[in-house]
């Protein structure tokens, strides 16, 4: 059973310290440093995401924070990650959002939600900054993904679940092997061989770091993140297919098994071809 008592308590007197505390807690410096540097691969410089990938936070983040138990949600989400189909603007986005608590300080936590919230014309009037102690608070009593998912879905009631895709991925063989030529030649200098052991420290893409990432939503998140992230150097440069084939690849390497049909370049195809398994 949660302690409610403490967590009333601990909420109450971090309300207290956002009153006291957000005069001088530089959010401003720090949440656009934090932003930066760990949020926008995702979410994108300018707040506006990757289709079919990562929702936009602009526009976005206010509607939130205005509905009730929505600071509470935000922090959360940061703090415990989560897990779920979301809409956004009419798109249906799934996947998985990492958690930050043990990488990020409770500063930086709270400046870089401070920054999404009034970025990108987010500011609204009687913005009141989002203060460490809050997020201290948060901490707690931990919380798994699909609660923060719960909460989400609690927070913004009039979002339409939408249909989880049904159809699990396919490629085939001779698309894998393609994508294996053009990981050897794109990716594998950061990547690896194995796929986890690149020279110059690339993510892995394999074994629990995939499936945490990847494993929970459909073939568009993973294909629109190689089309608008990836090689480093040139992101988005390789033409569709060549992202398709890679996806393939990369597929085959975590245990997926090739089938009849080839994975399609189209991400309106690919939102509808599930990875969970």
């Amino acid at each position: 059973m949660r302690p409610h008592f403490t967590v009333g308590l601990a909420a109450l007197l971090a309300l207290f310290a956002s009153d006291v505390l957000a005069a001088d807690f530089a959010w401003q410096t720090i949440g656009a440093d934090t932003y930066a540097t760990v949020c926008a691969a995702c979410h994108q410089q300018d707040g506006q995401g990757v289709p079919e990938t990562f929702p936009p936070l602009a526009g976005h983040a206010p509607d939130i924070m205005a509905r009730q138990g929505g600071r509470e949600y935000l922090i959360r989400l940061v703090l415990y990650g989560m897990d779920g189909v979301i809409t956004v603007n009419g798109k249906h986005f799934e996947g998985a959002m990492p958690p930050w608590g043990e990488a990020l300080t409770d500063d930086q936590i709270a400046g870089a939600l401070d920054h999404a919230l009034t970025t990108w014309g987010n500011d609204k009037p009687g913005f009141q900054p989002i203060v460490p102690a809050e997020v201290a608070a948060a901490r707690v009593n931990p919380m798994a993904a699909t609660e923060v998912y719960a909460l989400r879905q609690r927070t913004m009631p009039a979002e339409a679940a939408p249909t989880t895709p049904e159809t699990l991925v396919s490629f085939t063989a001779e698309q894998a092997g393609r994508g294996q030529t053009a990981y050897r030649r794109a990716c594998q200098d950061c990547h690896g061989f194995n796929l986890n052991d690149g020279e110059f420290g690339g993510a892995p893409l394999n074994g629990n770091y995939f499936s945490k990432h990847w494993g929970n939503g459909s073939a568009a998140a993973l294909f629109g993140f190689l089309n608008t992230r990836m090689p480093p150097d040139r992101p988005g440069k390789l033409n569709p297919q060549t992202y398709a084939d890679l996806t393939a690849f990369l597929l085959s390497k975590n245990g997926y098994q090739p089938g009849a049909a080839e994975l399609p370049a189209d991400p309106d195809a690919l939102e509808h071809l599930s990875m969970k398994r």
